[in-house]
């Protein structure tokens, strides 16, 4: 029988041996040393000045001293004596000075995680700061945690069994489910949400053979003040200044509305925009009353900067003046609020009057124009067919209706605000404006 065990060296008694207690002691004491190591530290090249019985250290490269040529070994304090014993591959030991975990390769001492750590650590269940279950085998209670890249790059893998099965990332509150997004109970990918971690609803689903987005409840886009730079075909966003939703198709942008690719020529700067919609041939007349406001509406075909509005007079009333207004519409259609009011024109002559302003009108939007009449002056008007029909009433008509008409007294300022009345619907032509471009 040898003298010493063939993987830790303990003294092993013989048969015939005296006083076999000490070699059973020394055995003991080396396993007391070694059994669930740990070391103080394991940069030391030379023992300390004034060791304390047990104390231990991996001996650091190049010691010297009483710990020349001990490389690399564990130096145990031991009856007033340095002992050294080689590790064996597969040991571990605790470094007390890092609060780190080594393991023995076989050549040197390394962390759990070296490449040359041949063997993986299979355990049933691991709770880190967290007790796993048999549901939740692996469980960890952390501000953060981090799955880095070996190489390249890294992947989170989730698998199930079958399509019917669920593969997921579920999010909690307080241990309840509220979004959940994987493959769930098929092959699809798809977002769900819960309000009370029991019923969830698919807010999108991704279809798996076509790649096809399918969304099941209304976007919001959140209002942007201006529009994206060089934004790409496909881009859609909402310009919360404009009030309108646009996209990018075939490298323009255009607004997602459903008057919004009127035919329009827009003219260079000092020439005249005409505020019809439709076809109609020459304009008509229309002879104003005191106090009498008329609307029509006009969407424009693109955006408008505009420095006046003008009308034409036909025939002229001594002392009659006009002024005209520009209101905004609704989400109904119905004019909102006023965006403009011009100073007075002189009706007491014929002609074109031009009254300066400072407007622009937005591509796709409605608004309503407008005379006041101070008296009964004559002013050319669009043919019925130029400017669009005023739905509304309670009966049905067979006279298309132009305009809104209201009494205000001319002296007064416009209302600020509309406010509909049906009955203000009127088959009147529409006084013809004209809009310079600035």
């Amino acid at each position: 029988m040898p003298d010493l065990s063939p993987i830790l060296s303990l003294p092993l008694m013989q048969a015939s041996q005296a006083q076999k207690h000490v070699t059973h002691n020394e055995a003991v004491m080396q396993l007391d040393l070694l059994v669930q190591l740990t070391v103080t530290d394991r940069t030391r090249t030379a023992p300390p000045a004034s060791p304390v019985e047990g104390q231990r250290h991996i001996v650091a490269a190049a010691p010297t001293g009483a710990w020349a040529g001990q490389a690399d070994k564990i130096a145990l304090w031991l009856d007033g004596l340095w002992q050294f014993v080689a590790p064996v591959i597969g040991w571990r030991v605790w470094i007390a000075t890092e609060s780190l975990e080594l393991v023995h390769d076989g050549a040197a001492w390394v962390s759990m995680g070296a490449a040359s750590v041949p063997a993986v650590l299979a355990v049933d269940q691991l709770g880190v700061s967290a007790s796993s279950d048999a549901t939740n085998r692996l469980a960890l209670s952390s501000p953060a945690s981090l799955f880095d890249h070996a190489g390249a790059g890294h992947q989170v893998k989730v698998n199930k069994s079958a399509a019917a099965q669920t593969a997921s990332l579920l999010f909690q509150n307080n241990y309840s489910g509220r979004a959940e997004m994987g493959l769930v109970g098929d092959n699809h990918f798809s977002v769900n949400v819960s309000s009370n971690g029991t019923t969830f609803n698919t807010a999108m689903k991704i279809t798996a053979g076509t790649a096809e987005v399918e969304i099941f409840k209304p976007v919001q886009l959140t209002g942007q003040a201006t529009a994206p730079a060089g934004p790409t075909d496909g881009l859609v966003w909402h310009d919360s200044t404009r009030g309108q939703v646009f996209a990018r198709v075939a490298g323009q942008t255009r607004v997602i509305d459903q008057q919004a690719d009127l035919p329009c020529l827009v003219p260079p700067v000092g020439e005249y925009v005409i505020t019809t919609m439709g076809s109609g041939g020459a304009t008509t007349v229309l002879t104003g009353a005191a106090n009498r406001l008329d609307l029509f509406p006009y969407v424009s075909s693109t955006d408008l900067t505009v420095d006046a509005l003008g009308v034409n007079c036909t025939t002229a009333v001594a002392s009659a003046l006009c002024k005209l207004v520009v209101y905004e519409a609704l989400a109904n259609g119905q004019p909102g609020s006023l965006l403009l009011e011009t100073a007075t024109a002189d009706l007491s002559t014929t002609g074109n009057k031009v009254l300066t302003a400072s407007l622009t009108l937005l591509r796709g939007r409605t608004y309503w124009l407008g005379v006041r009449h101070s008296s009964t002056a004559v002013l050319s008007a669009w043919a019925l067919q130029a400017t669009p029909d005023i739905n509304g009433g309670t009966t049905m008509v067979t006279t298309a209706r132009k305009t809104l008409r209201r009494t205000v007294t001319f002296a007064t300022a416009a209302p600020a605000s509309w406010g509909f009345v049906n009955s203000e619907i009127n088959a009147a032509v529409a006084t013809a404006i004209w809009l310079r471009m600035a």
